[in-house]
């Protein structure tokens, strides 16, 4: 008998839970009927949930009701992770279900999960307004409870819920609570400048209790003053907020016009060369290749020069090509007694030099982002092309007839043509170190104007007695 009064309660048990599923008065009135007692044999299960977790997760408004009505204690019940049911609820979004829990017992809006979590933070991360407005209105306090360093302003920023931000930020008259900051030192306003979150942004700065702290967006690289300053509207609004600030403490800090528009052309310029020389960046390798493949010529050229060595010991007598008072021995250069290849020599060392110091540069991490350091990489990038160029040229001379050496007409070189795509050559090397140069000037013109601009402005800082 006792075997089957166990398997009974089990049955009912397990119809309880499914009957939580699907919502079910009617079943759970038929099981109270048969056993009053059913609610309170829920601990004795292996369940970690009880069926007003489930209800409430589910979102069924009746049976929360009937089975709150039966047990109310069933509202206090945690799950393994410390949740009520008024979590699951709020999480969901079901505001009449946590309306009816919290007029049960509104204490339980201030239990929080494993987490540190209370109902408040999880309507806040998924944007439950009408859930946040009843938590607030039960529990006015729970606002000021914080996770991890952040509270429920913050948590609606870093998910980016813009409405149940302004049921919170209506919420609150305390000006300190509105501007304090989390473990990392950020306000709200802060927080969603940095997620370039525009539109909180600018809802943030319509605020009057917002402080704007003007140094926090231009630490660490402006990362969010830039970020604002993208938007024309926001920008307005900072400007006007800080106008305000600025008058109420009676301090008068103004940025003249014509430092605004040094600061904007800095920026504009800031991002336009930083787009312009990212693609060397993304050419590192191919410049490398062509580094390695230039100073590969001019290599070669030294190991293996034009018109080969000598495979004897020579002297004039046996070979005329040697001459009368050079000792020709195995192994050196057989041209080495003409003067073109002393110019050879002189033009593959350049090259190659030139072409090491390019993969130097390149290997060593130096970043391709500006000028300066591209205008280098050029330079080098010219010189070795220039010399290796000259010393195919020298090259060409040194492996032709003896007799038509000197014979301009066959001597390619020697002609026009020749010699203007060599000069476009120079003055394209030319135009590039005109262009780095001119670069420098502005940037010295440009400091010069900031440094006067500094000293003007504080020769008429207006003193003010605050």
């Amino acid at each position: 008998m006792e075997i089957q009064a166990q398997e009974a309660a089990q049955n009912d048990t397990q119809i309880l839970y499914e009957a939580s599923m699907r919502g079910c008065v009617a079943t759970l009135n038929i099981l109270i009927q048969n056993d009053p007692f059913i609610l309170h044999k829920i601990s004795l299960t292996p369940f970690t949930e009880t069926p007003l977790h489930i209800s409430a997760l589910l979102g069924h408004v009746e049976f929360t009701k009937a089975i709150v009505s039966q047990k109310p204690q069933l509202v206090t019940e945690l799950d393994s992770f410390k949740r009520s049911p008024l979590h699951l609820a709020a999480a969901e979004g079901h505001r009449e279900i946590v309306k009816e829990l919290l007029i049960t017992n509104k204490e339980v809006s201030m239990v929080a999960d494993q987490e540190g979590r209370i109902p408040l933070h999880l309507a806040a991360m998924r944007g439950r307004v009408e859930v946040i407005q009843e938590l607030i209105s039960a529990k006015p306090e729970s606002i000021l409870v914080q996770l991890h360093g952040e509270t429920a302003l913050h948590l609606c920023v870093k998910h980016n819920h813009l409405d149940a931000l302004k049921v919170l930020v209506a919420s609150v008259d305390d000006e300190e609570f509105l501007n304090s900051k989390n473990l990392k030192g950020n306000s709200i306003l802060q927080v969603s400048a940095i997620l370039q979150q525009y539109e909180t942004t600018k809802y943030l700065l319509s605020v009057s209790k917002i402080r704007v702290d003007l140094n926090s967006f231009t630490k660490n690289g402006f990362p969010a003053f830039d970020g604002i300053c993208r938007n024309g509207t926001i920008q307005r609004n900072l400007q006007n907020n800080l106008i305000k600030e600025t008058t109420t403490k009676a301090k008068t800090i103004r940025a003249p016009q014509k430092f605004k528009s040094i600061i904007t052309s800095f920026f504009k310029w800031r991002r336009l060369s930083k787009h312009k020389s990212d693609r060397y960046e993304r050419t590192r390798g191919n410049l490398m290749v062509v580094a390695t493949l230039i100073a590969t010529m001019s290599f070669q050229i030294t190991t293996n020069p034009p018109g080969g060595y000598w495979q004897e010991d020579t002297d004039h007598s046996k070979d005329k090509t040697c001459p009368e008072e050079a000792d020709c021995r195995a192994g050196t250069a057989i041209l080495a007694h003409i003067d073109a290849y002393h110019s050879l020599t002189v033009a593959s060392i350049i090259s190659f030099s030139a072409s090491l110091s390019i993969i130097l540069w390149l290997i060593s991490g130096v970043p391709l982002r500006n000028r300066v350091s591209v205008g280098i990489l050029l330079v080098k990038m010219w010189v070795a092309l220039l010399f290796v160029a000259y010393a195919y040229v020298i090259s060409i001379s040194l492996v032709m007839p003896f007799e038509e050496r000197f014979d301009s007409s066959n001597r390619p070189w020697l002609q026009v043509p020749w010699w203007i795509r060599a000069l476009s050559l120079i003055g394209i090397t030319f135009i590039h170190v005109i262009r780095f140069c001119w670069w420098v000037l502005k940037k010295l013109i440009f400091v010069a104007k900031w440094c006067r601009f500094k000293k003007k402005k504080q020769l008429d800082q207006p003193v003010v007695s605050v």
